[in-house]
């Protein structure tokens, strides 16, 4: 018996130790896979998961933004400008409207990344909600190198990013 239990907290313990590659990770829970797209389409590169033959069509983020209970808690296709993206991994982005106002996107699961030296047009495929941001969420979100994080903000759990291709 004594045995037993010996070898069971013997391989329980790893369990139990720091997770390194979290701290290394800028203390997430696990680091998003590279971001390298998992589909070209005529329109752009597509990061996250592959998207259907069919999809709803994107609003407009300057749409959202006037009127965003319409679409809390939606999922649905939202467009707009790629004006910041975490510097750490790549794990968030901000998709701003035409007015300044904007939504920030987290990549679902933390699963995906998209290149930290994204801009322009993208569409993003996700469900929309609003946060009250923590002090605690505001200063790590500074430390990935967000510019003036709001107190509360619209956030998108997206499952796929369309980065538009330039021209």
């Amino acid at each position: 018996m004594r045995l037993a239990l010996a070898l069971s907290l013997l391989f329980a313990a790893p369990a139990w130790a720091h997770d390194p590659a979290a701290a290394e990770h800028g203390g997430h829970e696990k680091a998003p896979s590279a971001a390298v797209p998992v589909q070209k389409t005529a329109d752009g590169a597509v990061y996250g998961a592959k998207l259907a033959d069919s999809l709803p069509a994107a609003v407009s983020l300057d749409s959202v933004v006037a009127e965003p209970e319409a679409s809390l808690g939606k999922t649905g296709a939202f467009s707009g400008r790629i004006t910041q993206v975490c510097q750490k991994q790549g794990c968030w982005l901000v998709l701003s409207a035409q007015n300044g106002d904007f939504a920030r996107v987290f990549m679902h699961d933390h699963a995906f990344s998209v290149p930290k030296d994204a801009s322009g047009e993208a569409v993003v495929y996700g469900t929309l909600g609003e946060k009250k941001l923590s002090a605690e969420e505001v200063a790590h979100l500074k430390k990935d190198g967000a510019a003036a994080p709001a107190a509360r903000e619209l956030q998108i759990d997206a499952t796929s990013v369309l980065i538009r291709a330039a021209g």
